[in-house]
């Protein structure tokens, strides 16, 4: 299934016209998954593509007559991308004080009110802009996609059908009018216009993809099949063709492909549970019971990031609430996602140390030795309360750190300021004194042989750890 996404950034009116797909990072940026408002209040997820433009077209930019207004919609195009829409809302409106005529203008103001959650101003810009340019087919797409969103689909109907009478080969129309049949469950309707969209433009991506699921609810599974693989061949990392495929495989019973067209999904977009139900249902029916099991393990690890993605969204004040979803992200080797966590919790808390710790550690996980020796820093000066927890926890990570160094000395010192005593700190000590052996010092060698036997023979029971007495701490490692 899909998201109906309505633009999410300035200039970006989406009337089914587009990439079809969310822009979000699967891999290291996990997005906090809060739906802009126009996809919740069309409160269903859909497995039908519906695009978005991203750029004006010619003929609006050639709108923009002076340089004022250009630098206005410039600044608001980039308040949207900092999550400040009343300044861009505020530029836009001075942009149409200046150029009250401007019909893309008032398009792209309600754009932002749409992401403000001010519908009803929304739907005045888009038939303000409209009346300005009665003639343009594309204002009508936009707002006929805005409406259907909104669930006024008779109204969004009759917007895509002036579209069409305006400009009968405008392929993201007659893809739209389709969305509103199957939204009826027209699904012979949705065929046609669906047909009608690929025929106006044969690379048409979403209307391939489209059209193919039409075809699966009416059971045509070879000539969806060819659909949907069309839409492939033509954008070939396009997770709703592929979630399509592996769907129009399972009714086809051919559990097979449809594993590797649900797998094919998840390297594309693996933070989405419902790819890893659709594969676990497959793998069910393969009979293969542990790799199914997995995908069950990944459905929960998912469903609990969403619950703390919602709690996060809540609270977004709470330094907690982000170190919660941070930790959950870093068990799952999710280290840059949690790292952007982590940082918004000291945004909102500064210097708090269970933050600075994980974002450390997180760090060290990456690779960037310095930012965390930074981190493990900066909490150890935060710790005025002298919390034994904190400072355990700083010292020991920056010992890693200074053991991945291979700065044994430095290591060493920390772990003993941490009282740490486990393999970690038995290795540190066995490097060390092989670097004293090479360096033909004997005497410090042995000692810290010793040292690491005393701590694996505690390890292991063979003693009660008694010589193990950690040395006083020390808050920055000597020069």
């Amino acid at each position: 299934m899909h998201r109906i996404l309505v633009s999410a950034g300035l200039i970006l009116a989406a009337a089914g016209c587009g990439t079809g797909s969310d822009a979000t990072e699967t891999t290291t940026a996990i997005p906090l998954s809060i739906n802009n408002p126009t996809a919740e209040t069309a409160g269903k997820k859909t497995d039908v593509a519906v695009e978005e433009d991203q750029r004006p077209s010619p003929k609006d930019t050639a709108q923009l007559e002076t340089a004022a207004v250009r630098q206005l919609v410039q600044k608001a195009g980039s308040a949207v991308v900092a999550g400040r829409n009343s300044i861009a809302i505020e530029s836009l409106s001075q942009a149409i004080g200046i150029q009250p005529d401007a019909a893309n203008i008032f398009r792209m103001r309600a754009d932002v009110y749409v992401l403000q959650r001010e519908m009803a101003n929304a739907r005045a810009d888009f038939s303000t802009a409209i009346r300005l340019a009665p003639k343009n087919a594309e204002l009508y797409n936009f707002r006929g996609y805005f409406l259907m969103t909104q669930g006024l689909t008779q109204e969004a109907l009759a917007d895509f059908e002036k579209a069409i009478e305006l400009n009968p080969g405008l392929a993201a129309a007659w893809n739209n009018k389709g969305l509103v049949a199957l939204s009826k469950q027209d699904h012979a309707g949705a065929l046609l216009d669906f047909t009608r969209a690929v025929d106006a433009d044969n690379k048409y991506v979403d209307g391939w993809n489209n059209r193919g699921f039409a075809r699966m609810k009416l059971n045509q599974n070879e000539e969806a099949l060819a659909d949907v693989q069309q839409a492939i061949k033509l954008q070939e990392n396009y997770p709703t063709a592929w979630n399509n495929c592996g769907l129009i495989y399972m009714q086809m019973q051919k559990f097979t492909e449809a594993e590797q067209a649900f797998s094919k999904l998840i390297e594309l977009e693996p933070m989405d549970s419902r790819w890893f139900h659709h594969r676990r249902a497959a793998r069910l029916k393969l009979e293969k019971f542990a790799e199914a099991q997995q995908d069950a393990r990944q459905i929960e690890w998912l469903n609990e990031l969403s619950d703390l993605t919602r709690q996060a969204a809540a609270a977004k004040q709470s330094p907690q609430a982000w170190i919660a979803r941070a930790q959950h992200l870093a068990d799952a080797r999710q280290y840059g996602a949690a790292i952007q966590d982590y940082t918004r919790a000291i945004i909102t808390s500064p210097g708090n140390p269970d933050a600075l710790t994980g974002r450390a550690q997180a760090w060290l996980e990456m690779g960037d030795t310095q930012k965390a020796i930074m981190d493990c820093d900066e909490a150890i000066v935060a710790n005025t309360g002298n919390d034994s927890r904190v400072a355990a926890q700083a010292y020991s990570i920056r010992g890693d750190v200074w053991l991945a160094l291979q700065n044994y000395d430095q290591a060493i010192q920390d772990y003993e300021s941490a009282a740490r005593f486990d393999d970690k700190v038995a290795e540190a000590y066995e490097m060390r004194a092989k670097a004293f052996r090479d360096s033909n010092e004997p005497d410090k060698a042995a000692a810290d042989e010793q040292r690491a036997l005393e701590i694996r023979n505690a390890l292991a029971g063979k003693s009660n750890g008694a010589n193990l007495q950690p040395s006083a701490p020390a808050p920055f490692p000597e020069n």
